[in-house]
């Protein structure tokens, strides 16, 4: 059933495997520069928000997953959009950790795109050239374990975490799979 299947892109450089026609649910991270056609996208980072508002980026009829306080710093900067509060802010939860969570309770089978953080320690993001920061901490080591619990909350769910071959295999549970794309 297509209703159950999922995929949340996020901003790693191995977004690049999510090709085209895709059925199911397809949930974006920020500011995607991919060039899918999506259901949601999902934004937790008030960088984010200022991005937008400089660049008069609106998300006209487009759907917005976030906290209360991302949906009224929208609202403050008139940022068009559907603005939905669906997540509780969570330390050390990355965008992808809340749209996986929430696609857990209505998905059976969710594919992860673009979440190299998941699998090496290439933090970088296609959002860099927009939102630069500076120096990052090594988020990952603090990004798998949420990883872990996550999936172990939601043993009907399958997760797929799609990788470059050659990748080496991260041991997230019982319930997560790496699919090997040759690029």
């Amino acid at each position: 059933n297509n209703d159950m299947i999922a995929h949340f892109i996020g901003n790693g450089n191995s977004q690049s495997l999510f090709g085209d026609f895709h059925y199911g649910t397809i949930v974006v991270g920020n500011i995607t520069k991919h060039k899918t056609r999506w259901d949601a996208c999902s934004i937790i980072d008030t960088k984010v928000i200022l991005y937008m508002k400089d660049n008069n980026i609106h998300l006209q009829n487009k759907k917005i997953w976030c906290t209360k306080d991302i949906a009224k710093q929208a609202k403050q900067h008139r940022i068009q959009g559907i603005w939905e509060v669906h997540y509780e802010p969570k330390h050390r939860f990355s965008s992808g950790h809340h749209a996986t969570q929430k696609l857990s309770k209505t998905h059976r089978i969710i594919n992860l795109y673009g979440m190299d953080s998941m699998f090496s320690d290439d933090l970088t993001s296609q959002m860099d050239d927009r939102v630069p920061r500076g120096k990052r901490p090594p988020l990952n080591n603090e990004w798998r374990p949420h990883w872990s619990k996550l999936f172990a909350q939601h043993p009907d769910v399958l997760y797929r975490i799609h990788v470059p071959q050659g990748t080496k295999e991260i041991d997230y549970g019982k319930n997560c799979r790496f699919v090997y794309h040759t690029t």
